[in-house]
């Protein structure tokens, strides 16, 4: 684990859990595995505040335990951490696809970690109910809800089982429930702590990155060559659910004639060039091959592959935006020629011989690119001669992007985090205007009473709240685009194991 990495998830852990949650966190991270009379020690923290914190942790899935005779050793779990950034992009996959009954039982189910379905759906319909905007009604959510759990997006969570005095977690597989209307409208009426629901729910993390895989891959078949190709994809990717593992590193193959069937959705005219189609995505990004030819050919999705042709991009934009475009050219010119001498690559990056050795040097001291020393044979009498060969280890190249992207994103949160401080006053002084505001505009009353409250920001406070919110939308927006580039980092390391 980096030293980049560390610094986000403490970055991480103290924007949502704050600082005492921080410090358990960082010790965590530092030394591993430790039981808790360590952690107390090296921390300094009352006990019942690391209990607390522990607790915190485990409940979110962001720390496991494990027994060791009498002794318990905990463990942070840092890539669960990191998926707290994610979160925007979770709610905004259940909008698009299920609608806004989707996103907030998704949200309260993230913010609570596990809850049984009644407590989740009774929940969200009491946070909601004054809403009219919302339209809110508890069959729905019901209805909702399952739709959820048939398409994987929440799961069951683990059924603790005691062993020698010591809780283990045990997976169990998911049942899709069969929720009673009445007993949900009972519930809303009464006390939550009596309801005798016992299965308890959480969000399925790998079904939501599944999703976003095929997005990226669509989405750069779509750039690449069009909307029709992109769909012709999206059905192979459909497909290969149906027939092979979700994160395969190839799919089964697809016969050409059930994807003619399936083109019939797109159009009729798409179904008269699918033959085409799959020639140009074959030939210009390799995401899929033809694997035989039973039943006028079959082909398979190379998930793998794509994911290296996406690393491969994010890594050309890394080099872009940190050396500029030439920089960028030797970078792809080597990777594509596999070797290069420097003479080699001073002829072909079409670049001054000056230009190029600076530009190759910078490369090599960000470690962009490696060198391969080799001695040629020596002649009679003569010296042997050694010869430089350049060439790039994508493998060693997506480490370093990965923890620049950890660089970048511990920045960025640092701002947004100093910039929230610097206008808390303000911020928080315009949020209850607005709550105000939007109670007495529930409540019917006059346009006058509104202004006189809208009236209590001044025209300087407006323009700074508002230059405020600007900044920091951008800052969140930088921390998804950093995410996005992890993501698929993170995806190429899965198959790379």
């Amino acid at each position: 684990m980096s030293r980049q990495l560390g610094r986000v998830v403490s970055q991480i852990l103290n924007r949502y859990f704050g600082e005492i949650v921080e410090k358990v966190g960082n010790d965590l991270f530092m030394y591993g595995c430790k039981p808790m009379g360590m952690i107390i020690k090296s921390t300094g923290l009352p006990r019942t505040q690391v209990i607390e914190s522990l607790r915190t942790l485990l409940k979110f899935d962001l720390a496991t335990f494990e027994a060791k005779d009498v002794i318990v050793d905990y463990k942070l779990q840092p890539e669960n951490i990191l998926l707290l950034i994610r979160y925007p992009r979770y709610l905004l996959q259940m909008k698009t696809k299920y609608g806004s009954e989707a996103e907030m039982l998704v949200e309260e189910l993230l913010q609570q970690a596990s809850c049984t379905a009644t407590v989740l759906i009774v929940s969200v319909m009491n946070k909601y109910k004054d809403d009219k905007e919302k339209n809110l009604n508890i069959v729905k959510l019901k209805d909702t809800f399952i739709s959820l759990a048939t398409a994987g997006y929440i799961q069951q969570a683990p059924v603790a089982e005691i062993n020698n005095e010591i809780p283990v977690l045990v997976p169990v597989a998911t049942i899709v429930p069969d929720l009673d209307v009445r007993e949900l409208i009972n519930a809303m009426n009464s006390n939550l702590n009596n309801v005798s629901d016992n299965i308890y729910w959480k969000v399925n993390y790998d079904r939501f990155h599944l999703d976003f895989r095929d997005e990226v891959m669509i989405k750069a078949v779509t750039r690449r060559i069009d909307d029709n190709a992109g769909e012709l994809l999206k059905l192979m990717l459909e497909q290969m659910y149906l027939s092979s593992s979700s994160w395969a590193s190839d799919s089964s193959p697809v016969p050409l004639t059930d994807l003619k069937d399936g083109c019939q959705r797109i159009g009729e005219n798409m179904k008269n060039h699918v033959e085409q189609y799959l020639r140009v995505i074959e030939e210009s990004t390799g995401f899929i091959r033809r694997t035989g030819d039973a039943g006028g050919g079959q082909y398979s999705v190379r998930i793998q592959h794509a994911l290296i042709q996406l690393v491969e991009a994010v890594c050309d934009h890394t080099v872009t935006e940190r050396l500029g475009g030439k920089a960028a050219r030797i970078f792809r010119l080597i990777r594509s020629k596999k070797y290069l001498e420097e003479d080699d690559i001073q002829k072909n990056a079409m670049l001054p011989n000056k230009e190029c050795k600076e530009l190759t040097y910078k490369l090599l001291e960000e470690h962009f690119i490696s060198v391969q020393p080799m001695r040629k044979t020596a002649s009679a009498g003569g010296m042997a001669k050694a010869i430089y060969l350049y060439h790039v280890k994508l493998h060693d190249v997506a480490h370093v992007v990965r923890d620049m992207c950890y660089r970048s994103l511990h920045n960025v949160m640092s701002v947004s985090r100093h910039r929230r401080v610097l206008n808390a006053r303000l911020l928080e002084k315009k949020r209850r205007v607005r709550t105000i505001v939007h109670g007495m505009r529930l409540r019917g009353e006059p346009q006058q009473n509104i202004d006189d409250v809208l009236d209590t920001l001044t025209p300087p406070e407006v323009t700074s709240a508002a230059e405020a919110e600007r900044r920091l939308s951008t800052l969140a927006a930088s921390e998804l685009h950093l995410d996005r580039a992890l993501f698929i980092l993170t995806s190429y390391f899965t198959y790379q194991r």
